[in-house]
């Protein structure tokens, strides 16, 4: 199934879920950061229950420090 991940498309096997997802992207850290399923923010804490389905959308902020 194909799933875009701030705009770029994967292709992740059928029942993947976010948790497993953003381990199979290279790059993507695994803490300090939020994400969103079309445009709705995911707990950190469902993200091993929240199954993708073909054509979702995940957006990924990484929190960082500064001002």
């Amino acid at each position: 199934m194909t799933v875009y991940v701030n705009n770029k498309e994967y292709c992740f096997a059928d029942g993947v879920t976010i948790a497993d997802a953003i381990v199979q992207i290279d790059g993507i850290p695994t803490s300090g950061i939020a994400i969103a399923l079309n445009n709705e923010v995911v707990p950190n804490t469902l993200w091993n229950e929240t199954h993708l389905s073909d054509g979702d959308k995940l957006t990924i902020i990484k929190a960082f420090y500064g001002g």
